[in-house]
């Protein structure tokens, strides 16, 4: 499968399966964290699957898939009737497979990369071997706890990979002035930055997007994932009424491999 082939899939798959648990839920609107996870979807094509579409597409050809991505976003900062984005959700997986089965001559001269669940090369971060095999086994290990269902645990690993490569990332750095004077790294008490070890995923994110590392957009969907991870303790579980489920999870590994991307860019 071509990049654009597989962006374009990737978008359909996502479209598809969060209007499946949109609809499924019984509130009359959608609010709180799954307003998040609808918003995070809606910038992951923004922010990845359409970049990969701009070689073969005009912005005319994806315009109307835009237009209803953009609804999402503007939606999703309110409360919103469900049915609306069923709606919405139903258009936009409709409108890319008929864009992808009319441009199929299109699309197959895109070139090609491996799927999307097989690792990236973390090269560009990892300081060693040994921290690129760790890397490349957390990722594979999502992928399984993915295939088992057992969201929760893939969630918290999405977490850990994310803090790994950032905090990969800045140990790779030769010049690492930037990162203890950015203005968003943790302090303590004496107004000292803390060392990288001891910072949080809040931390690392806050900071690679005040380097310009990823953008604001995939801050936003960073911190969404950070929220989910944080329901490893089972209070905040219990006193916000969450639970995660396996589509849940498929729609956040979506989001982290679009964030693992950006950074490795």
């Amino acid at each position: 499968m071509n990049p654009a082939d597989e962006a374009i899939y990737a978008a359909i798959q996502e479209a598809q399966l969060l209007r499946k648990v949109t609809k499924k839920k019984n509130t009359q609107q959608v609010q709180g964290a799954e307003r998040d996870i609808i918003r995070s979807t809606a910038l992951s094509w923004f922010n990845n699957h359409r970049k990969q579409l701009t070689v073969v597409f005009s912005d005319i050809d994806l315009a109307e898939i835009d237009k209803r991505h953009q609804w999402i976003i503007q939606a999703s900062h309110k409360s919103s009737l469900r049915s609306s984005y069923v709606d919405v959700l139903k258009e936009i997986a409709d409108l890319l497979v008929a864009v992808r089965a009319g441009n199929a001559v299109k699309l197959s001269s895109a070139g090609s990369q491996p799927t999307t669940d097989n690792p990236p090369d973390f090269s560009p971060v990892a300081a060693d071997a040994e921290m690129k095999a760790i890397l490349e086994g957390r990722w594979t290990e999502i992928t399984k706890c993915i295939a088992c269902k057992t969201p929760l645990a893939a969630t918290v690993m999405m977490g850990g990979l994310l803090e790994g490569i950032l905090y990969a990332k800045i140990t790779k750095q030769a010049n690492k002035a930037p990162i203890y004077t950015a203005v968003a790294a943790p302090k303590d008490k004496l107004g000292k930055t803390l060392p990288p070890k001891d910072w949080k995923l809040q931390n690392y994110i806050d900071v690679a997007h005040e380097l310009k590392w990823i953008t604001q957009t995939v801050k936003d969907i960073g911190d969404v994932l950070r929220d989910y991870r944080n329901y490893i303790h089972p209070h905040k579980q219990y006193s916000e009424k969450v639970t995660l489920t396996s589509e849940d999870a498929k729609i956040l590994w979506e989001v982290s491999k679009s964030i693992t991307r950006q950074v490795l860019s």
